[in-house]
């Protein structure tokens, strides 16, 4: 009876104050790694909606520098969603195979093509991310003001004439103009 009152009153309480001492040592020790694995899976579906939204903003704009970058950030920030890569590898090897030297409604089928592949990408990531998007307005809700065609077309335009000039495929016309003062003294 001895030895068991001795362990109920030394040992026990022994134990519960060692094992308090570790706990509250570990504590602070784990609350960090929590910390920190929360913090990686906000950062981690930051980096997927920054993707998401940059696709959104520029899927009426399929050529610029940000929806380009944002394509190819998807094999890595989505690199454990099969569905997501899946509709990634299916849009990539559409647009890898733009053709060439073809006539216009080829092209225009493509383009048709793109467009629902595109949208397809971007139900996947919203499903993702928890949004709750139709594919018809991923691929047609979109604001596209015809002047930016325009500008596009033009700046692309210069563009051309500025390179085709600058490796000698084009001359520049030049001629001397006399001032308008001076027409006017002639007449």
């Amino acid at each position: 009876m001895c030895t068991l009152s001795w362990f109920k009153d030394i040992i026990i309480p022994a134990l519960i104050g060692i094992l308090t001492i570790i706990a509250i040592l570990r504590s602070p020790i784990i609350a960090l790694r929590v910390q920190k694995k929360m913090e990686g899976l906000n950062n981690q579906k930051e980096r997927k909606l920054d993707i998401f939204k940059t696709l959104m903003a520029t899927r009426a704009d399929t050529v610029s520098f940000d929806h380009v970058k944002a394509l190819n950030m998807i094999d890595i920030e989505f690199y454990s969603d099969r569905t997501v890569t899946s509709a990634w590898e299916v849009y990539r090897d559409h647009l890898n195979s733009f053709p060439q030297n073809t006539s216009e409604a080829k092209r225009e089928l493509w383009d048709q093509g793109k467009a629902e592949k595109l949208a397809e990408l971007l139900f996947e990531i919203s499903k993702n991310l928890g949004y709750d998007f139709n594919k018809i307005l991923l691929q047609k809700g979109v604001y596209a003001p015809l002047a930016h065609g325009l500008l596009n077309n033009e700046q692309a335009s210069i563009r051309r004439g500025c390179v085709e000039l600058l490796n000698g495929a084009k001359t520049l016309k030049v001629e001397l103009a006399t001032p308008a003062q001076d027409r006017s003294q002639q007449g």
